[in-house]
């Protein structure tokens, strides 16, 4: 892939990025209300598509700033991660190593694909534990044929447990 098509597809994502942003919590904002839930789950819900990247969890501690119920914060955080799971491992089952390929770039593959084949369902567990690009390791994941049950499963734990533990620091630290 030439170098202008990948300035062109990173224009693109962050043009899709801002636009998101500026049509839900954006908007909300400069109209002076407070973030809505379905803001907060929109643009969840994209931070989690592998060609987007949103830092996400940045939102969590700020909507439980605002006085949204921790319970329903985690719920619609999770909820829209595992969703945009078994997308982005469609897009890779589909497109191995076309255009896939061409936007997660040939040395995140090459690791995200060492990773996953060394370490399998604990890769799988860290990554969405922690705020690492756990969308682009389920569309390598796709690519590679992975056992889908897994990603599922291992995403939903890791995911469980980041924004529980990040409800908890944040009630800890600033509320």
């Amino acid at each position: 892939m030439g170098k202008r098509y990948k300035v062109i597809l990173s224009l693109a994502s962050l043009g899709l990025a801002v636009v998101l942003l500026s049509l839900t919590i954006g908007k909300e904002l400069i109209s002076g209300e407070d973030p809505s839930l379905g803001s907060f789950a929109i643009v969840n819900f994209a931070g989690y598509l592998f060609f987007l990247l949103l830092p996400v969890e940045t939102l969590v501690p700020y909507y439980q700033s605002l006085g949204y119920s921790p319970l329903v914060l985690i719920i619609i955080a999770v909820g829209t991660a595992i969703v945009a799971q078994p997308v982005n491992y469609a897009i890779g089952y589909l497109m191995s190593g076309g255009i896939t390929h061409d936007l997660i770039g040939q040395k995140r593959y090459e690791n995200m694909t060492k990773y996953l084949q060394e370490y399998g369902n604990v890769v799988i567990f860290l990554f969405n534990l922690t705020p690492l690009a756990s969308s682009v390791l389920s569309a390598v994941a796709g690519m590679l044929k992975y056992r889908f049950k897994d990603l599922m499963l291992y995403s939903l734990l890791g995911l469980l447990l980041k924004y529980f533990l990040m409800i908890v620091l944040a009630k800890w630290l600033f509320f």
